[in-house]
């Protein structure tokens, strides 16, 4: 079975790391197993760090990592590397909600000795019917047309790691 490492990117995410850790609690997977999660917390200043701890507290499969100084999203993706010991590493911003087989699906294509990286792109939750959703919802179509022609897998990627 092959085993996953998660990285998720996070500055000042109190709003969201508590709903995008329980989303990745709830993960759907058949064929891959999500052996950690490493949450990288960027010098935030908000309650970030103290969610991520209570989550770290009931499963032993999250890990925090704390920046003091804010390096930027590369710096923190080079910690997670160094930490990270799954056989597939998936990056994910901490502003995104996966969809609960989202692990699965960028995983399991890894059994392909062919694959070194899948991509996953970002779903709206905004209401298409109201001005703001179907601008948003918009702006992320066109955001997915313009990275089949020059990809940019910033939200959420996976690669094997070497």
């Amino acid at each position: 079975m092959i085993n996953v490492s998660l990285g998720i990117f996070a500055y000042n995410e109190e709003k969201n790391i508590g709903q995008l850790l329980k989303a990745v609690e709830k993960q759907v997977l058949k064929t891959v197993e999500l052996k950690e999660i490493i949450v990288v917390s960027s010098a935030s200043t908000d309650r970030t760090d103290d969610i991520v701890r209570d989550y770290e507290k009931k499963n032993p499969r999250i890990k925090l990592i704390i920046q003091e100084e804010r390096k930027g999203k590369s710096s923190a993706i080079n910690l997670f590397l160094k930490a990270a010991t799954g056989d597939v590493l998936i990056i994910e911003s901490a502003d995104t909600i996966p969809a609960k087989n989202t692990i699965e699906k960028l995983a399991a294509p890894f059994y392909d000795e062919t694959i070194g990286m899948t991509g996953g792109r970002p779903e709206p939750i905004n209401n298409p019917k109201s001005f703001i959703g179907f601008a948003v919802c918009m702006m992320w179509r066109l955001h997915h047309k313009m990275a089949m022609i020059s990809p940019k897998l910033g939200e959420m990627a996976s690669f094997r790691n070497i």
